[in-house]
């Protein structure tokens, strides 16, 4: 009889920022009525009240409702470069797992050498390389990722090779890629899909890096990273503007840490 644990608190606090974000994607106008482009000028740099919850920023657009917005922005690109480091370091690392010992060593070699090079310093270089914007910045990310899950994948289909019931599926005659389909995928999953959750809250504070220094999103785009830097001119006189941006960053960051720690907790206690 299989023994179904209770989530803690917080991994249920957690799934339900990431629902409030999913929804922020989806529908941001069931959260909030304002324009996040638009302002009225009388009403800039109004501290946090009943009416503007977050505060206003030097051109009198509602923080509150540039955060929710803000979402569609970070978040979907957060998601895009996750799934760029998976795919090309699984494809990566299990070339290099299934191959001959001489491919095998210089694919690890390479990786080896991507993984000595900071993530964000790799992903500056690839935006600056490729261009500006929201797709180029999500692009490198996923790429200054891609070392990470190349070697995850590698460990994870060479233990899977020397298992019993995959020698002894090869020896019942299973071919090549019955094997790989049916034995190495499946239980790679689990493992790959903890690593994404968690490098996606990677993702999500790399991004916001790069429109902090401008190399995402253009103004006025209500991207994260882009309001922390226009607000810290404002620091001393509107802290609103870079303190709300900022803890809904740290937030959701957190929330996907937490919730990839919980499956990972729940794959080690399953029998």
């Amino acid at each position: 009889m299989k023994r179904f644990s209770i989530p803690s608190p917080l991994s249920v606090l957690s799934a339900i920022v990431i629902g409030i974000c999913v929804v922020a994607i989806l529908w941001p106008s069931a959260l909030t009525s304002g324009d996040p482009a638009t302002g009225v000028a009388p009403e800039h740099l109004l501290p946090p009240d009943s009416a503007h919850w977050c505060g206003t920023d030097q051109l009198g657009r509602d923080v509150l409702t540039r955060i929710i917005y803000g979402a569609r922005e970070t978040l979907p690109a957060a998601f895009v470069a996750t799934m760029t480091g998976i795919v090309l370091g699984s494809v990566i690392g299990g070339f290099a797992a299934l191959s001959g010992p001489a491919v095998d060593t210089l694919l690890s070699g390479v990786i080896d050498v991507l993984l000595a090079i900071p993530e964000l310093l790799l992903a500056l270089t690839v935006v600056i390389l490729t261009g500006f914007g929201p797709v180029h910045a999500a692009l490198a990310v996923g790429i200054s990722q891609t070392a990470g899950f190349a070697r995850i994948v590698r460990n994870l289909v060479r233990t899977l090779r020397s298992q019993t019931y995959v020698e002894a599926a090869r020896l019942s005659g299973t071919g090549f890629w019955g094997i790989v389909g049916w034995h190495i995928l499946p239980n790679t999953f689990r493992p790959l899909l903890g690593m994404g959750i968690l490098r996606y809250a990677t993702a999500i504070l790399s991004l916001a890096t790069l429109g902090f220094l401008g190399y995402s999103a253009p103004p006025p785009t209500p991207e994260w990273g882009l309001m922390i830097s226009e607000g810290r001119d404002y620091l001393a006189t509107a802290w609103w503007m870079t303190t709300f941006p900022g803890l809904a960053l740290l937030t959701v960051a957190l929330a996907a840490n937490r919730l990839s720690q919980a499956m990972t907790n729940a794959g080690e206690e399953r029998p």
